[in-house]
This record gives C-alpha cells, sequence and structure tokens, in this order.
C-alpha cells in the first residue's frame, strides 16, 4: 500500500468522518499536515491550506501531534 498524499488524506471519506466526529476542521487539519511537512524538511506542493481561509484554521501546536 502507498502514503496517501495531503490531498488524498483531506478528501478520505474515513478520514474527513472522523475530523467531524472529533470536531476538527478540515482548514486545521491542514495546516497540521502542513506544519508536519514544513518540520521534516518536505515540501507540501499539494495541500489545500492555500484554499482556505486563515480564520477558519484553529491554533495547533503540531509538534503535539507528530
Amino acid at each position: 500500500m502507498n502514503e496517501m498524499t495531503q490531498s488524498e488524506m483531506l478528501r478520505d471519506p474515513m478520514i474527513r468522518q472522523m475530523l467531524r466526529a472529533d470536531k476538527i476542521s478540515v482548514a486545521s487539519f491542514a495546516a497540521l499536515l502542513d506544519a508536519a511537512a514544513r518540520r521534516h524538511g518536505h515540501s507540501a506542493p499539494d495541500t489545500v491550506l492555500a484554499a482556505t481561509k486563515l480564520s477558519d484554521v484553529r491554533s495547533i501546536d503540531a509538534a503535539a501531534y507528530i
């Protein structure tokens, strides 16, 4: 099995269902993925964070989730 890209994770129905259950916005999850990629030195060209409103992104300490 191949690893999912950030875009695939954000579109995955199971992941979206878990985000809804945990009351985490897609924008927050996108920000977390982007921060984790930057922290690990990976570029994140397929992120959709640019398409989200920054006001919708909750403040997340990405390091706590990595």
